[in-house]
């Protein structure tokens, strides 16, 4: 079969016409994308409403192009571009009402810029969600996670809600029950400390300190019962007024001070012969009500006595005028007290402390700053440790201090004393090492003391434990120089 020229026109214009409006060569008009969702609206009324927070998908096809995006709007005024094909949005509730109406709008966008002129949309009802709060215990092993203490109480807490963090407004706390009320805590805090005022009651008011900065808040916390256990309650309340349920703190015993003396237990053993040692001997000399602390014991995974943290330590020892601290761990105590004690100090506070310190610790441990030690001594080459030998005297460096005699074979470390503080003991030491012992001749120092400007004692330190000085059988005069004449404990 033959194709004419005319024939072949005739195929091309049809051809052409296929692809225009009119066989004259003019192209087709791009047309706009549809936008569908997954449906238009969602009847869910009262409690059955959704939560804040929802998922919603969509989806679009262009006649004769391709997609780009999709726009989003919740008023058909202000749109923002995704190229996703779905979303989670956290819908904020208007303040005053725990209901709202969510709807969205979804546009696509199509590869000419073309956007669908009948955006599709979804009508969805939500209600706000209650926010939740629990309260935060120290972790690792043995957890600082006291039973009992004086009335300085650390709490800690984290929370969350549904409809997002932000839509959390404050909290509200109590001491053990709500008879007194609650005391509004913002937001942005999820710590505080709590701080009897006084203690000559058993019911007083406390200080709370917020946050890490320790905000002092205006009012006081009315709850606390001393000599009894105690616990927080807790809730956080959202925008829109809803309040957590009530969550309530782990319970712990709060003990009345019974004077301005502490006595720092730091041996692992927390009722032991070295607390004995003390009691008996201090009550000998006349001293018999003080309390007691023992931050080392430890029961199951925690600490029962030692506090969460150092500040809230640091509270509790500035409750008292006299702390006579005892230990073996000179790492564990010294460094304990040098981050416990600054407010003790500042507030007028007095200490004796007294660990043995080993050869092995280093000669300018950072630790040491905060004592009457400058340094310790160096051991000579050759040597590996230094020690004081049963029947051994440790003698007084001013005249009328007792002449003490060791009753055992025990590690002490001489020192060099900082600049402005005094000299108490000195020990008849051996030094000893592979060739044997030999006596030592340099810096034996292993008691001093630190004066502040007016001249009066506010540091003893003691590089041997004094359990083990007895053998003159005059520890009651010793404790007499040590803490009713020098730290002037009356």
């Amino acid at each position: 079969m033959k194709i004419t020229v005319l024939s072949g026109l005739f195929i091309l214009i049809l051809l052409l016409s296929a692809c225009h409006d009119n066989p004259f060569g003019q192209l087709l008009e791009n047309k706009p994308p549809e936008t569908y969702c997954t449906t238009d609206t969602i009847i869910r009324p009262g409690p059955d409403r959704y939560s804040t927070t929802i998922r919603v998908a969509w989806w679009g096809d262009d006649p004769d192009g391709y997609l780009t995006g999709f726009e989003l709007s919740t008023d058909k005024k202000n749109w923002s571009f995704t190229a996703k094909y779905d979303s989670t949005f956290t819908v904020e509730i208007p303040a005053g009402t725990d209901t709202f109406d969510f709807l969205l709008y979804i546009r696509a966008v199509d590869n000419n810029g073309l956007k669908d002129p009948t955006p599709a949309f979804i009508y969805i009802p939500v209600k706000n969600s209650p926010p939740e709060v629990s309260f935060v215990y120290p972790s690792g092993f043995p957890a600082r996670n006291p039973e009992s203490s004086f009335p300085v109480l650390r709490f800690s807490w984290e929370a969350s809600d549904p409809d997002g963090a932000d839509n959390i407004s404050f909290f509200e706390v109590a001491l053990n029950d709500t008879a007194n009320g609650f005391l509004k805590i913002d937001k942005s805090f999820t710590t505080i400390i709590i701080r009897a005022d006084e203690w000559l009651s058993n019911t007083p008011d406390a200080t709370v300190f917020q946050g890490n900065n320790l905000v002092i808040h205006p009012s006081r916390l009315k709850g606390l019962v001393l000599n009894d256990s105690n616990q927080l309650i807790i809730r956080a309340i959202d925008k829109v007024n809803e309040k957590s349920k009530l969550v309530y703190s782990n319970k712990i015993f709060v003990r009345k001070p019974t004077s301005p003396i502490l006595l720092v237990n730091a041996y692992n053993s927390s009722i032991s012969a070295r607390e004995d040692f003390y009691t008996s001997n201090l009550n000998l000399c006349g001293i018999n009500n003080y309390n007691i602390l023992r931050i080392n014991e430890i029961k199951g995974d925690h600490y029962t006595q030692l506090s969460p943290d150092n500040t809230t330590q640091s509270f509790v020892f500035g409750l008292f005028k006299y702390i006579i601290w005892f230990g073996k761990d000179i790492d564990y105590s010294m460094s304990m007290a040098q981050k416990t004690t600054e407010t003790f100090f500042n507030k007028g506070g007095r200490m004796f402390l007294a660990v043995e310190i080993a050869s092995s610790i280093d000669e300018q441990a950072g630790y040491l700053d905060f004592s009457p030690i400058d340094s310790l001594v160096s051991l000579p080459a050759g040597a590996n440790n230094f020690r004081i030998e049963t029947d051994s005297l440790i003698e007084p460096v001013v005249s009328g201090w007792p002449v003490l005699k060791s009753t055992k074979i025990s590690n002490a470390r001489p020192f060099y004393e900082e600049a402005g503080a005094a000299v108490l003991y000195n020990a008849r030491l051996v030094k000893t090492g592979v060739s044997g012992k030999a006596p030592w001749t340099g810096k034996s120092t292993v008691m001093a003391k630190k004066v502040n400007q007016q001249g009066k004692t506010v540091f003893i330190i003691s590089s041997v434990e004094l359990h083990n000085l007895n053998g003159n059988n005059n520890m009651t005069d010793l404790f007499t120089k040590l803490f009713k004449d020098e730290l002037e404990i009356k």
